[in-house]
């Protein structure tokens, strides 16, 4: 037993014991191997996806990394590590950026493969002397993040890093032509002059995109070789700056909104209300104002209550605010809209729950001699068998199950009533193969035998 327990054995037999603990044991063990292969094949296939998921990850992860959104250099090295991304923190990086400024084809899945073939002849042109990574975002846009194939912190490799600049935006113009001659696509570029930091990526990022913001002439197929001439975004107007930071507060209100955190949407408002830039800054005001009453809008037309709104005295003070109330006013107003959505949206799921409870149980109903699997009950209302068996037992607190057999044996006492079928034939019928288990059923339930039960109400 010590050797078992030693060895984190399964089980383990006494010699006393006879073969029906043997049997027991060896089923045990058996069962443990058959949940372990089934682990195992459940992590193979987790494995499986994610590596499939991998590029849609690293994108979004160094989406983040462009625009600030990540903290420090051991944590962004550690994850850039977990995702396989071959960049090093400790090593400067070389931004350039993209976006696409004429399609050959309007088909949404031609623009995806063209964007996809944009990157993989960047990567061509790039990789002989640097590794990269690209990343995608909004539409037609790719930026990428470039490094030394070999670089080593302790060694002076100015010089290198200055050739890296040269040959990176030499090579800009070929990437450019090649694109427009193999792919028929314009695509606008612009390469930093200069290799940064870490910490200055989401800077050096913002200043390509003002870059790419500006046109010459026909303002496609730009090239821009340098973003020394881009002013920093701390040179920028201070209200820029600030309205991206109420841009991402606006964007975490709205995912509040759509994903029913009420609580937090409030929160979020709170801090919009006393954020100092919004309370000393008109114009930065009013655009938050109006992106608020869009983001306000959608969320009333989505839920279908926005014609209702419209005549409703909140709305219509609401829209006449940026000119006759205070911000904290404005605010308020947007709580009772939002407070009207969120109770808008409990009255919707809860009609929904009893749409879907009612079809449930009108389908068991119709079919008690049928297929009353989990799995066909969710392929009739369109829901995966275990959600469905949860959500029902949340909306109504009773497993579906017992409505099931609930059901059945409603049926069958009408029919016992009603008709003079035979109590086999009436078993049948609501659903039980076994005559047998028929009555024992019956009998647990109403306490008395099928037959019992229609003698006594004949009487």
């Amino acid at each position: 037993m010590k050797e078992a327990i030693h060895h984190r054995a399964v089980d383990y037999i006494l010699k006393t014991e006879g073969d029906q603990a043997t049997f027991a044991a060896v089923r045990k063990a058996v069962d443990e191997l058959d949940r372990e292969m089934e682990m195992d094949d459940q992590l193979a296939k987790a494995r499986t996806q994610l590596q499939a998921a991998l590029p849609i990850l690293q994108n979004d992860f160094l989406h983040d990394v462009l625009h600030g959104d990540m903290q420090s250099n051991s944590k962004i090295q550690q994850q850039l590590d977990e995702m396989d991304i071959d960049l090093r923190t400790d090593a400067p990086i070389l931004l350039a950026a993209g976006k696409i400024d004429e399609w050959p084809s309007p088909n949404a899945s031609d623009k995806m493969l063209l964007l996809y073939a944009v990157q993989n002849i960047a990567e061509e042109y790039f990789a002989p002397g640097l590794k990269l990574h690209s990343v995608t975002y909004e539409k037609g846009k790719i930026a990428w993040l470039l490094q030394l194939a070999q670089y080593d912190p302790d060694v002076e490799i100015e010089e290198g890093l200055r050739r890296a600049v040269r040959f990176a935006t030499g090579t800009a113009e070929q990437i450019q032509q090649t694109c427009h001659s193999l792919l028929k696509v314009k695509l606008s570029l612009a390469i930093a002059g200069e290799f940064r930091d870490w910490t200055d990526i989401p800077d050096g990022f913002e200043r390509l995109q003002r870059a790419l913001r500006r046109s010459f002439g026909p303002g496609k197929e730009l090239l821009l070789i340098d973003d020394r001439g881009i002013p920093a975004a701390s040179a920028v107007p201070v209200i820029e700056a600030q309205l991206k930071k109420i841009q991402k507060k606006i964007v975490r209100l709205e995912q509040h909104l759509e994903s029913g955190q009420e609580l937090e949407y409030r929160q979020a408002l709170s801090e919009l209300m006393s954020d100092e830039a919004l309370l000393h800054e008109p114009e930065l005001r009013l655009t938050a104002f109006y992106q608020l009453l869009s983001m306000t809008m959608t969320a009333l037309s989505n839920e279908g209550i926005l014609m209702t709104s419209l005549e409703s005295t909140s709305l219509e003070v609401l829209l006449a605010q940026p000119f006759n109330a205070s911000w904290e006013e404005t605010i308020a107003r947007f709580a009772e809209i939002g407070e009207s959505i969120f109770r808008a949206r409990e009255r919707l799921d809860d009609q929904h729950g009893r749409m879907l409870i009612q079809r449930i149980k009108s389908y068991i109903e119709d079919n008690l001699s049928g297929d009353l699997s989990l799995t066909r009950i969710g392929e009739v209302v369109s829901l995966n068998p275990t959600y469905l068996s949860r959500l029902y037992k949340k909306l109504t607190g009773d497993g579906l199950s017992d409505t099931i057999m609930s059901a059945r044996l409603l049926e069958a006492k009408r029919q016992l009533k009603e008709t003079n079928d035979k109590v086999q034939e009436i078993a049948s019928r609501v659903g039980f193969e076994s005559p047998a288990y028929f009555n024992r059923f019956f009998k647990k339930a109403v306490d008395m035998t099928p037959q019992e039960y229609r003698d006594s109400t004949r009487k």
